[in-house]
């Protein structure tokens, strides 16, 4: 009998491999204004490589969890070793994990959070120290009854929060700019690290960063996307001139914390995760083909 035309199910250890080079890979990069494996920001560089190594297994085995159940035992897991747990990182790489793990596609594991998600998701950013108003929706969320769903959560949280807005349009940033971006560098024969700030510096001038509005305000993120999308004309990581405008942007962004884009490097985290899954975890620091037109859509 002929199978439905449709993603086809991925190995466990594919998965976790997949996650585990991603997370690796981003933690790692220099991204403007976020820290890097040389500039430590609030986390040590070498406590979010050993979180990202504690929460491998629970992303890979997303199959035999719910949704909530994977970010919680990732955060939990990843604190344990670490003392630090990226629970909003483990968000956004859970569905995309269960869908693979289930050859399903991302946005049929969206429809599907529930209700008894809810609390998993609340224990999972309080553990992490990470309350914010995503929690606050959630919680509201959780009192509404048992038809309130965490898809629903998400979506009445979409225009505050990044977790909640990619939930509620099914990483539509991370797969159609992120993951694009991506892979054209990757194609041009740049570092992963190279690669992966490229990408950063796409989605942050397209899209203002939503942590950095609700710290500074709404100007000001329109501001730092501005400054990003002058960063990529002089060149971005391609040239002199831009490697000193990431230098310049990196400083300007440090001197004041409430500038620091920490919304924007888990899309690219996303699409990373999106990219070794299709190409091979390998792919992250190889040289790949030229990207066709089907990869830019996909």
């Amino acid at each position: 009998m002929r199978r439905p035309e449709g993603p086809l199910p991925v190995p466990e250890q594919r998965i976790g491999a997949c996650a585990a080079t991603a997370m690796t890979l981003v933690y790692s990069a220099p991204m403007p204004g976020v820290g890097s494996r040389y500039l430590d920001g609030p986390v040590a560089h070498e406590r979010k490589i050993l979180a990202a190594v504690s929460a491998r297994d629970a992303l890979a085995g997303a199959a035999r969890r719910s949704v909530g159940e994977t970010v919680l035992e990732a955060v939990l897991s990843s604190s344990s070793l670490a003392g630090f747990a990226d629970a909003r990182g483990a968000g956004y790489l859970a569905p995309l994990c269960r869908a693979a793990a289930l050859g399903e596609r991302s946005g049929r594991v969206l429809r599907g959070l529930g209700h008894d998600e809810i609390l998993y998701f609340i224990r999972a950013f309080e553990a992490a120290g990470e309350a914010g108003s995503l929690v606050a929706s959630l919680r509201v969320a959780l009192g509404a009854g048992e038809s309130a769903t965490l898809r629903d959560a998400m979506r009445f949280a979409a225009t505050r929060d990044p977790l909640a807005r990619d939930y509620a349009r099914d990483y539509e940033i991370s797969r159609q700019l992120a993951r694009p971006a991506l892979l054209a560098a990757l194609s041009r024969s740049e570092s992963a690290r190279g690669a992966l700030v490229h990408s950063y510096l796409e989605v942050l001038a397209e899209v203002p960063d939503l942590d950095l509005a609700a710290r500074a305000g709404r100007q000001e993120a329109e501001d730092v996307s501005r400054m990003a999308n002058g960063v990529l004309k002089a060149g971005g990581v391609r040239s002199r001139r831009g490697i000193q405008a990431i230098s310049n942007l990196d400083g300007l962004l440090r001197a004041d914390r409430r500038l620091a884009p920490t919304a924007t490097e888990p899309v690219v985290l996303a699409a990373a995760f999106m990219a070794a899954l299709k190409h091979g975890p390998e792919a992250l620091g190889h040289h790949l083909p030229p990207v066709t037109g089907r990869d830019k859509g996909r």
